[in-house]
Order: structure tokens, then sequence, then C-alpha cells
């Protein structure tokens, strides 16, 4: 094997050493190239003496021993998943920039190890179709399912959290029924979910929801204002499934939000659980914070129960009331980024893509509407604004965005700057004045595809 050769085995060009040479993994970086550009120089020297020659021959031959072993372990998926399941994401992505061989053995165990149909597969015989609904609605999953995709960890008694846009919930507890799941309802819910949800929704209507003071309200609707967070209902679904030939009953909660899941995810009990999955990415909205700090910023306000939090402390999450000195200092460096606009899969967002292969993708919303393929959540953002606390130099966090629903989108988004959302809303107004005047609910136009092309205008600010 000559010194091209084994050049290109090891992913470097001539006089071209491998990144992180210093961090020495299996003694990879210690065999660089400059062992055979040594050699060549040396040997091509009519005054290089035979003994000189030999010790670099000697050199070039350990080398190539522990090239070959390294070659064994990462061309053996068995040997490397091994490895690889105990590294953090970030390690891995590093570990991946070090030689064209290691990069496709991690791209390998990645493909495995985030397996979405695999992940699905505990609660649908037939993963696509649920995917096919994300596409179709705009579902996302959240909550500990997410988090245990990405963390590559399992909670036997965690049930699956699905967030649902207004206006499709009759659609997906009805193919939630056609997969075998039951309807369990709760003490304020009728027997039957199809008493309680219409199929007819209409958008072409005012979304804007106005709750009257808690007194007016009826008992149901009390309770649940006190106890979620921008939820309209939970529709509880379980089913009986034999998994490693053990009965296991699987739960499903189907929750219906009142503006758009983002909106819901972002009044969390915490930033470990800001995680989403729709049908064709994962997305951590915190990632260094979630996966290798293993820290949690607690969100004020948040009407989840404190147990809920308790409850990831217990898996081994540190949690924190109020930004540290550092965060404060150094935003930018944070991983909780206090005061940065944010969007849903942006730079400091870790993003999964998703193979979507046999996934059937979103039609156009009707005839004269712009088709668009992304996921609504996509176009959501947020700012996790600083506080004053009851304590002198110290923050509060609070999540800040700006909703815009209006009758020219079929899809409610969170815009994190006041300007862009004031300008948004300002040409949907101008459109609707256009469309209410003209047409019928059923001739509509959605403008939705415009969203990514108004997002623009932030650049213009």
């Amino acid at each position: 094997m000559n010194s091209r050769q084994l050049r290109r085995r090891m992913g470097t060009k001539q006089g071209q050493k491998p990144q992180n040479e210093s961090t020495g993994v299996f003694g990879l970086y210690r065999c660089n190239s400059a062992v055979f550009d040594d050699y060549i120089n040396i040997t091509s020297s009519k005054l290089a003496s035979s003994s000189l020659i030999m010790q670099w021959e000697l050199r070039a031959a350990r080398a190539r021993q522990r090239i070959s072993r390294i070659e064994h372990i990462f061309s053996n998926a068995p040997i490397y998943d091994s490895i690889f399941r105990n590294l953090s994401p970030r390690t891995l992505v590093r570990l991946s920039r070090t030689c064209d061989m290691i990069h496709d053995a991690v791209t390998h165990f990645c493909q495995r190890a985030y397996n979405i149909n695999r992940h699905l597969s505990r609660y649908f015989p037939d993963p696509l179709s649920f995917r096919s609904l994300q596409a179709r609605t705009g579902l996302i999953i959240s909550g500990s399912s997410a988090l245990q995709f990405l963390d590559r960890s399992f909670y036997p008694e965690s049930d699956l959290d699905i967030y649902c846009h207004p206006g499709h919930v009759y659609e997906v507890l009805e193919w939630m029924e056609s997969f075998g799941y039951r309807f369990g309802p709760h003490k304020y819910q009728n027997a039957s979910w199809r008493s309680q949800v219409s199929a007819d929704w209409d958008g072409t209507k005012s979304r804007i929801r106005v709750l009257d003071p808690l007194h007016y309200l009826l008992e149901e609707d009390r309770v649940r204002s006190t106890r979620y967070s921008n939820i309209a209902e939970v529709y509880n679904f379980k089913r009986f499934m034999i998994i490693d030939e053990e009965l296991v009953e699987l739960q499903v909660q189907v929750i219906e939000t009142i503006n758009n899941p983002i909106d819901t995810i972002m009044k969390y009990h915490s930033t470990c659980v800001m995680n989403i999955i729709t049908f064709d990415a994962a997305y951590s909205f915190y990632p260094i914070a979630t996966f290798e700090d293993r820290s949690a910023l607690k969100i004020p306000g948040s009407r989840h129960r404190p147990d809920v939090l308790a409850k990831y402390i217990k898996r081994g999450w540190r949690a924190y009331s109020l930004f540290r000195p550092g965060d404060l200092a150094r935003p930018h460096e944070s991983p909780f980024l206090p005061n940065i606009t944010r969007w849903v899969g942006d730079r400091h967002c870790w993003t999964v893509p998703l193979d979507t292969s046999g996934v059937e993708l979103r039609r156009a919303l009707s005839a004269s509407s712009e088709q668009f393929s992304w996921d609504p959540s996509t176009q959501s953002g947020w700012i996790l604004l600083t506080k004053p606390s009851s304590l002198p130099n110290f923050k509060v966090p609070e999540m800040d965005a700006n909703l815009v629903a209006t009758t020219m989108f079929r899809y409610s988004y969170m815009i994190p700057s006041q300007s862009l959302s004031l300008a948004i809303r300002g040409w949907a107004c101008s459109q609707a004045k256009l469309y209410h005047s003209l047409v019928t609910r059923h001739d509509w136009t959605w403008f939705d595809a415009e969203i990514p092309r108004l997002r623009e205008l932030t650049d213009a600010e």
C-alpha cells in the first residue's frame, strides 16, 4: 500500500492532518499523513542512511497496523454501535468530522438510531399511515416521546402525546379509532367524542377565543382553564397490544390546541421537553442544555403540576428557576439563548431529518391555494425574555411570541418579532377585505405559502 492509498483511507491530503488530532481516539490521529510524507522525503534523499530508512519503514508499518485495527472497528456495526450509543449528539457530530471512515460509521449509526418508523411502531402497526396523517394535518409529537426519540432512551411508563391544530381534530380522532384505539372520556366528557367534535370547521370565521371570567364558565371549562395552557381539550385513547409476549396497555393523548402546537409547547413546565417531531424531521429547541448539560430552565406560569418537573429531575435533568449570571453576560454562549430571536429549525436547534419514503405529502388546501409541503409548526418562533426577579442581579425567563391568526391563513403562527407580526397581519387584513367581499368559504384561497416569503421582511427591518 503506497502513501496515497493510506491517505485516502484516512480522508486526508498530502501535508494535511485530520481534525482534532490531539484527541487520539484509538490512536487514529497519531497516525497521520506526516509519517508518510517524511518517509517519502527521506527515501528520496541520496544522503539518507539505511538505518534511518529502516526506522521510518517500521513507523509506516506500525501506522498501517493501527489503520487496520481502526478499519476493523469502524466497518463493523455491532462494534462501533456499542461505542456510539454512549456518546452525546454533539460528540457524535464532532467525531464524524475526524475522517471519512468514521463519518460513514456515524452516519449509518444515526440512520438506525433515529428510525422514526421503528419508534412509532410501538403505538401504530402502520407508522407510515400515521406520518401521512401528520403531513396532511400538521399533527406533531412532543412531550416525553419526542425527548426519548432524540435522547435514544425509553420510559416504559410514558404515553404518546400528539398535538393537533384547530380544525383537524375530527380527522385525527377518526383515524385513531380506525387503528383499534378506544376513546376513554374523563369526567367532563361525553362517552362519544363525536358529540363534542364537529367535522365542519370553518376557518373563514374569527378564531380569537375570548373567555369570560371564570365565574361565568361552566365547571368543566373552569377546570380546563386552570389545568392546561392554551389547550382546548385532551382526548385519551387506549389500546391493548402484545409486546415481547406481554400484554401492554398503550395510551395516546390527542391534544387539541387553541391556537397552534408551538404556542402550547412554549407554555411547557421547562425547556427540556421543548422538542417536537413532525412528519419529516425532529427538532430540539434547546439541544445543548437538554442533551449535553442535562439541564432545564423552569418556565414560570406553566400550569403543569409540580410533580411533572420532578419526574424529569429524577430522570437526570438539573432544573433552574432563574437565569445564571453567565447566561446573562454571554447570551449567545448560553444553552438557553436569552433575548435571542428563535425559529423552529434555526441554527440553534438540533434538527434530525427523517426518511419520508412512503409518506403521502400534503395536497393543496383548495383549488386556488398554492401548495406547500413544509410543516406549519416550522414557521413559528419565539424569544426567551429575561424579566426582573425578586432577587437583585438575577432574571426570570418568560416566553414571548406574537400570535398571527387570520382568516387568510389556514393555520395560526407564532411570530417572535412584533413588527413582523404587525406587517403580516396588515397584509392579511388587506387580503381579507378583498376575499370576504368576493367569495364564500367553499371557494376560499389560503395564503399560508406566503408565510416564508413574508418572514423575509425581517431582513429588511
